[in-house]
């Protein structure tokens, strides 16, 4: 480095000055200067392009800061526990749809028709409104008031014992009577109830299968009324204005209404010998003792209604039947007037 003129000092090739080689006893100055702050525009950089320089760095130096990991993780938990509620509410909602089906599906069942073909729609207001009423209170206590009442109906040793549980009994008595005329019944005894598990208490008049001591199934039909179930007791023994043995024996060319069971058949003999005339039938007694053949005239209104009801299969039906004149034959009787499809007696009927 090339020296001063005494020798005393350096030149600094940069900056051309005397730097002073302290002598000996010569205090030197510090190495560090103080720090200051450098003004804006000291050295030529305007003020405002400083500032702006500044929020540059400032936004660029944020930008690539980018978020945290913390506040990433936090947002992206607070996604997870939306979707997870969401989820939760789609699945209750989804679950309460499912239970109120099941409960529709089981509460919406049909019950089965009766055992035999019965006609409510031409019963009574009075019994019509009765029977909604106590369709309204539900099949199951119907069904197990129905059960007491066939208890007592079906172990009833005596007349006086069934009255209180029959419809009408002031037009059943006489007939019951009749029935039994000493006043005593052999009671059937009930083995069981609704053995074929029907529930048809829906309008007007049900009907429930049972089983007899003696294994024997037959049916019940009860009638809603003010009073409560009663039993058509009627249906129960399949009466009939006449007896069997009684009609056939007399031969009587006036009506009289049974009770029977009726199926086709091809018999044309005697006094009805002409097929092109008449439809033939076989009439068989409730208790399957006695049988008749029914004859409706072809094309007629008794044949009409007969084919309606389905008489090309086995029915049972309340029929009006009579001789002719002059019969030959003691089992060949014309069928004068359908009276009900089935066993049940249609009150308003003339």
């Amino acid at each position: 480095m090339p020296r001063d003129h005494d020798g005393k000092g350096v030149v600094c090739p940069s900056c051309r000055r005397i730097l002073r080689i302290p002598a000996a006893g010569d205090t030197p100055p510090p190495l560090i200067s103080q720090l200051r702050r450098v003004q804006a525009g000291e050295y030529g950089q305007p003020e405002a392009e400083g500032k702006r320089i500044n929020e540059r760095r400032s936004k660029k130096a944020h930008a690539a800061a980018g978020p945290s990991w913390e506040s990433e993780s936090h947002q992206s938990s607070g996604a997870e526990r939306k979707q997870l509620r969401l989820m939760l509410i789609g699945g209750g909602i989804l679950f309460a749809f499912i239970v109120v089906g099941v409960i529709f599906a089981l509460g919406s069942g049909k019950t089965p028709e009766s055992a035999l073909p019965v006609k409510t729609e031409s019963l009574p207001e009075s019994v019509a409104q009765a029977a909604v009423s106590a369709t309204a209170r539900g099949g199951l206590s119907l069904l197990a008031e129905a059960e007491s009442i066939a208890w007592k109906f079906m172990n009833a040793t005596s007349v006086e014992e069934i009255l209180p549980l029959v419809h009408k009994p002031e037009v059943a008595e006489a007939r019951i009577r009749r029935q039994y005329p000493d006043g005593k019944i052999s009671a059937p005894g009930m083995s069981d109830f609704n053995i074929s598990e029907r529930r048809d208490f829906g309008v007007g008049v049900s009907a429930v299968l049972v089983r007899t001591r003696d294994f024997e199934n037959k049916t019940i039909h009860f009638i809603g009324g003010p009073q409560g179930l009663k039993i058509d007791w009627e249906s129960w023994i399949g009466w009939s204005e006449m007896p069997w043995a009684e009609f056939m024996a007399n031969k009587p060319t006036t009506s009289q209404m049974f009770r029977l069971i009726l199926s086709p058949v091809d018999y044309y003999n005697f006094d009805f010998s002409e097929e092109s005339k008449w439809r033939s039938y076989r009439l068989l007694s409730p208790d399957k003792e006695h049988s008749l053949y029914g004859y409706a005239e072809r094309e007629g209104l008794v044949e009409g209604q007969l084919r309606h009801a389905g008489a090309d299969q086995t029915l049972s039906l309340m029929l009006s039947l009579k001789f002719p004149q002059g019969a030959t034959s003691k089992n060949q009787v014309v069928i004068e007037r359908l009276v009900a499809d089935g066993w049940v007696e249609n009150e308003e009927a003339p």
